[in-house]
């Protein structure tokens, strides 16, 4: 505390002529909110070191504060991708049921790291070939495409796999006639696998499988037959023995695409990674059996498999999927996907998180395999970085609670930011003030950048290390109504100083002593923020 202290009084009194001691107070509960818990300390120790640097000559105030770094300087490891050989291109591959969340990005920003730094070329491709379970929503592509773009992701092709099925059928009808594709028609299957046996199938020829093939799109039903890879019957894995590539499904529910035999993730995927020349991807350690899935249909094929790197999970606390989300969407116990209480970014952006936040955040875990428990508040310090020195200060004061004070009428200019010089905004007061903190008898109290008062009267100007700080608005006719959405969608209102109103919506702002808040609508009566975070 004593440096962080002595660091901005040495900064404060280079910068300007005289140490504002209230702007060191809020530079240091910015920095370290629990502070606020002992604000007679910190402010004993703010007059401490103003007049320890007061007997500094100016040289001596430059040389100490070359001592002192205003941000953490952690050494930081560039990250890698092993074998790179030539051209790089990579791909980020999301099933669009719903809007990315802040899981997702984590791949998302990845591999457009990794385009970015080798020069290579990020391909977003719609892995949207389910059209049962995880049916795609029409508008998630859209989304999703904002998204990316949001995150400053440049993108060489949009790929919808759904549009690509005459390949992944063509692709199909050469692995049945090299004898590593059968139709199975078993309804015992899994019994018989679990146990490393070879259904009857799979000893069918090429010629019957392509007649039954054939079937699978006039006579067979849903359920009745699938189209399966060979593979090693004795393969440790059962996820693995005889993978399905293609499936029957009768009354599938996709935006854009009308089909009864459609193929699974893996063979879509495994065929549209070798046709785009895919050289690189990152994917989650859960999705390490796809490589052995599609390992075979690249070994069938004699093509080399991409270099892979693994990360592990990014668990967010009380983090929902994407179907809970969906879920509880439709039964109205969310407003949408851009509920603030959600992990999505359009969540996230509503709120004013900045996209180059999430970038430093995910790119600060690196390419660590280990599932990554983090909370939001992990986030919100990446983002406080950016936002705190952009963010203009401003007076509001929720549940409003007047009262009078026996004082001087008084003019005080208070400046927009503590640290940087973008002007001032001007108070007159007289003896009514709003305040939202509880008064005790007895008990100093300071009106930020104003006066210390002591039982409703008026004791001085000086700041003083026992006076409590506390918040205010003189009572006026020029405030304005405010009202901001929570984090955990209540709502809190109040009254916002008159400066508030020339602000655009979209604003990021701090409500001093509160909260970072986003002007989100201005009413004709009132304005309406969403909550940032603290």
């Amino acid at each position: 505390m004593d440096d962080l202290i002595l660091k901005h009084v040495l900064y404060n009194s280079i910068k300007y002529d005289k140490v504002d001691a209230n702007s060191i107070l809020g530079k240091v509960i910015a920095e370290r909110p629990e502070s606020k818990n002992n604000i007679k300390s910190v402010i004993r120790l703010i007059n401490e070191k103003i007049r320890e640097v007061s007997r500094l000559s100016p040289d001596e105030r430059k040389e100490k504060l070359e001592q002192y770094d205003f941000r953490k300087k952690e050494e930081k490891k560039e990250l890698e991708l092993p074998n790179v050989k030539g051209k790089v291109i990579m791909r980020f591959a999301p099933n669009p049921n719903g809007p990315i969340h802040i899981g997702h990005a984590r791949q998302a920003i990845l591999n457009s790291y990794f385009c970015e730094k080798y020069k290579g070329e990020f391909i977003l491709r719609f892995d949207d070939t389910d059209a049962k379970i995880k049916t795609p929503l029409k508008e998630a592509y859209k989304w999703i495409e904002e998204d990316i773009k949001w995150l400053g992701i440049k993108t060489k092709k949009v790929i919808r796999q759904s549009s690509r099925f005459d390949i992944y059928y063509r692709y199909a009808e050469q692995l049945i006639k090299k004898n590593h594709a059968y139709v199975c028609t078993c309804k015992n299957f899994k019994e018989l696998v679990d146990k490393r046996i070879e259904c009857p199938c799979r000893r069918s020829s090429p010629e019957e499988n392509i007649r039954e093939w054939k079937l699978m799109f006039t006579k067979y039903k849903e359920g009745d037959a699938a189209l399966r890879i060979k593979t090693n019957i004795n393969d440790k894995n059962p996820a693995v023995r005889e993978w399905p590539a293609f499936r029957i499904i009768d009354k599938g529910k996709h935006p854009y695409k009308k089909a009864k035999v459609w193929p699974l993730l893996n063979f879509a995927s495994a065929i549209d990674d070798y046709e785009f020349k895919i050289t690189n991807i990152v994917r989650g350690i859960d999705l390490r059996i796809s490589d052995e899935r599609q390992g075979y249909i690249y070994k069938y094929f004699g093509w080399k498999y991409p270099e892979t790197v693994y990360t592990g999970k990014l668990l967010f606390k009380n983090l929902k999927s994407t179907s809970e989300i969906k879920k509880l969407i439709q039964e109205k116990k969310l407003t949408g996907w851009d509920d603030l209480r959600l992990g999505t970014l359009k969540a996230l952006r509503r709120r004013g998180f900045k996209a180059e936040a999430i970038r430093n955040f995910i790119l600060s875990m690196g390419l660590n395999r280990n599932d990554v428990n983090v909370d939001i508040s992990n986030l919100e310090s990446f983002n406080k970085d950016i936002i705190d020195k952009e963010a203009n200060r401003y007076f509001v004061v929720f549940n409003p609670k007047k009262i009078k004070i026996d004082a001087p009428d008084m003019n005080v200019k208070v400046p927009l930011h503590p640290e940087f010089e973008r002007g001032f905004r001007n108070f007159k007061t007289k003896q009514e003030f709003y305040i939202q903190d509880t008064i005790e008898k007895g008990k100093l109290y300071r009106f930020m950048h104003l006066f210390n008062f002591k039982d409703n009267k008026f004791v001085s100007k000086e700041l003083d290390k026992e006076a409590k700080l506390i918040h205010w608005l003189p009572v006026s006719k020029y405030l304005v109504n405010i009202e901001v959405l929570m984090d955990d969608n209540s709502t809190r209102k109040g009254f916002g100083e008159s400066s508030l109103k020339r602000i655009k919506e979209r604003t990021i702002v701090q409500a001093e002593r509160n909260f970072f808040m986003i002007l989100e609508k201005k009413l004709k009566n009132k304005l309406i923020f969403v909550y940032t975070h603290r």
